[in-house]
């Protein structure tokens, strides 16, 4: 009797720390995300390991790990929920104008990939020279500050 204690307290432990270090959904999305870091900007495209626009991007990496996305940027204004700046999530969509000088309308599209105490870090694929490709940009550090719109979330991780 014992022993049948013993082994049960033993593997109830083991399900107990698997499920604490098992890979999140959103860690699913960061590591997709990443593992395209470097890949080069060409419009209309949404090739793994060789190009992509801003919204082939997203659209590639949420669908990755099932959750519906769009290929048009000013498609994400509508999708999901819209959340504020401060609330945003890891995963979240942040949404941005294009770069025409004072349009409101959405032009390009990222995925938070970090938030915390020290700031917010977006994922994206950019058309700039500044940084070419897919890309991590500090949020707060970024010239996207004026450039942005809204966050969305796609889905309730």
């Amino acid at each position: 009797m014992k022993l049948l204690v013993i082994f049960s307290m033993l593997f109830i432990g083991l399900q107990v720390f698997a499920q604490e270090n098992a890979p999140t959904k959103m860690d699913s999305l960061v590591a997709i995300a990443k593992a395209q870091l470097g890949v080069p900007y060409k419009w209309a495209t949404s090739n793994p390991n060789v190009s992509f626009d801003c919204s082939g991007f997203t659209h590639y990496v949420y669908k990755s790990i099932g959750i519906k996305s769009s290929r048009s940027s000013k498609v994400y204004g509508s999708m999901g929920s819209r959340v504020s700046l401060e609330e945003c999530q890891v995963g979240d969509c942040i949404l941005f104008s294009g770069t025409q000088p004072g349009s409101r309308t959405i032009g390009h599209v990222g995925i938070v990939i970090e938030k915390n105490a020290k700031g917010m870090k977006f994922i994206h694929c950019s058309s700039s020279k500044k940084h070419f490709g897919v890309s991590i940009t500090d949020y707060y550090n970024s010239n996207y500050t004026k450039r942005f719109l809204q966050v969305r979330r796609l889905q309730t991780f």
